[in-house]
């Protein structure tokens, strides 16, 4: 179970994303809204780059603790999946910007 929970977890954040969107409610805008201030369809955009991310996640994960030893699926876990998010992160500033609008005060 504990090998297959990180999938279980990304396949929720991933369908609650996309449930989300066919609601026509970017998740990712009502969460992050204090912080990035962009316009509906960067919301949209961004939120469906992250959905994706976390099914590829889940994917990943299922074929690595699948295929490999537990000590290499850790490894992957700490040197894997974290420095992954923090670079899927990183690049979608440019998204983040094309999309950022000005605050009203």
């Amino acid at each position: 179970f504990i090998k297959l929970k990180p999938t279980i977890i990304y396949l929720l954040f991933g369908g609650a994303l996309f449930g989300g969107l066919y609601f026509k409610k970017p998740l990712l805008g009502m969460g992050f809204d204090s912080v990035f201030n962009l316009t509906e369809e960067g919301w949209r955009k961004l939120t469906w780059r992250w959905a994706f991310f976390f099914l590829l996640l889940a994917v990943l994960n299922e074929i690595v603790w699948r295929t490999q030893t537990t000590d290499f699926w850790v490894s992957f876990k700490l040197f894997g999946v974290v420095p992954l998010t923090f670079l899927f992160g990183a690049l979608q500033m440019p998204l983040i910007n094309k999309y950022s609008v000005e605050r009203k005060s």
